[in-house]
């Protein structure tokens, strides 16, 4: 039997009903031997996975297993609160609108509308997108804590994907002051030729940035002014799932 799998059936012997075991229940109810049982436990609580108590040597759910469940939780609840928001804007606006979040140096699409127009921009749940050339993913970029943001801009290849994309790094660190300055980020063609996109921040109740919302379609219809337009319609939208997540401050 593989390591992972002893782990999982240790875990999975905790419930509600059961929320602190000793090492005979765990070797009950996971079919392990005891020295197993017990050396995974002990690694596990080293990690923070499980916490012992030492008076009682029972074992219970550690706090970092409590942070992996609550991120799940999180990325549901910001699903759930952000949906009715982004079909408002959906259908006011006429465009494609997306969320993302941040997966590595990445921006991934986890939710959105797509334009039934005839000429859009295609809503692909899943699609890695990159950070530095797309306004879903500057957006989320230019918010970060100043260490973070600093450390993936070190570590990011800005590869031109079009004509327009900023591939020399003080220009993209200018780039982020401005949209920090304005509240949204915007991309004229520089992750896709044709294709105009506004995107905005979304905060948490920690007032870190959780996600980014944007509105995008072709080129010819988002003009300087509608990205302007756009760009004060989204603020009013990520404002209010942002503070129905728990984030207080204006932006």
């Amino acid at each position: 039997m593989q390591s992972v799998e002893r782990i999982v059936r240790i875990v999975n012997s905790f419930s509600l009903e059961k929320s602190k075991l000793s090492l005979d229940d765990l070797t009950k109810k996971s079919g392990l031997p005891k020295a197993t049982v017990y050396r995974i436990a002990e690694a596990l609580c080293k990690e923070h996975m499980l916490e012992k108590d030492t008076l009682t040597s029972t074992y219970r759910i550690g706090i970092k297993l409590f942070e992996l469940g609550s991120l799940y939780l999180s990325s549901m609840r910001l699903k759930d609160v952000a949906f009715t928001e982004m079909e408002k804007l959906h259908l006011k606006t006429g465009e494609t609108i997306h969320m993302g979040i941040l997966d590595g140096n990445e921006v991934v699409s986890i939710e959105g509308f797509e334009s039934s127009r005839s000429l859009h921009t295609k809503l692909l749940i899943g699609k890695r997108a990159p950070l530095y050339c797309t306004a879903v993913g500057k957006a989320i970029l230019a918010f970060l804590p100043d260490a973070d943001r600093e450390e993936m801009i070190k570590a990011l290849d800005l590869v031109p994907q079009t004509s327009r994309t900023i591939t020399d790094k003080n220009t993209l660190r200018e780039e982020l002051e401005t949209i920090r300055l304005r509240g949204t980020a915007f991309d004229k063609g520089e992750n896709e030729e044709g294709v105009a996109c506004v995107g905005a921040p979304v905060f948490d109740s920690s007032g870190e940035v959780v996600a980014s919302i944007s509105i995008s379609g072709p080129i010819f219809r988002m003009g300087e002014k509608v990205m302007f337009e756009y760009s004060n319609l989204l603020k009013e939208v990520v404002e209010r799932i942002s503070f129905a997540l728990g984030h207080g401050s204006q932006m």
